[in-house]
């Protein structure tokens, strides 16, 4: 992997990912979650100041019920598996 030469990083990224280790993929969802709460109580809101706690509440809502779905759908998932 070289540099890009002409210093335009996001390109360069494009071509050439960063290889992440298995575990930290699934860490990438957080800063994801954390902009669509923002962006989406930002476009909700009728004021400024409420925008940090509704995003806050928002993110966990969403990490708690995305966390809730993958539960169920392991116990699914081993539910089928055991009966096959």
């Amino acid at each position: 992997m070289m540099w890009p030469p002409d210093g335009s990083i996001l390109g360069w990224l494009f071509v050439n990912p960063i290889h992440l280790p298995t575990g930290a993929r699934l860490w990438m969802l957080l800063p994801l979650v954390a902009c669509v709460a923002a962006v989406y109580r930002a476009t909700r809101s009728r004021d400024a100041r409420e925008i940090p706690r509704a995003a806050l509440f928002t993110f966990i809502s969403i990490v708690v019920a995305m966390v809730l779905i993958a539960a169920a759908f392991y116990v699914l998932h081993m539910g089928v598996r055991r009966f096959l």
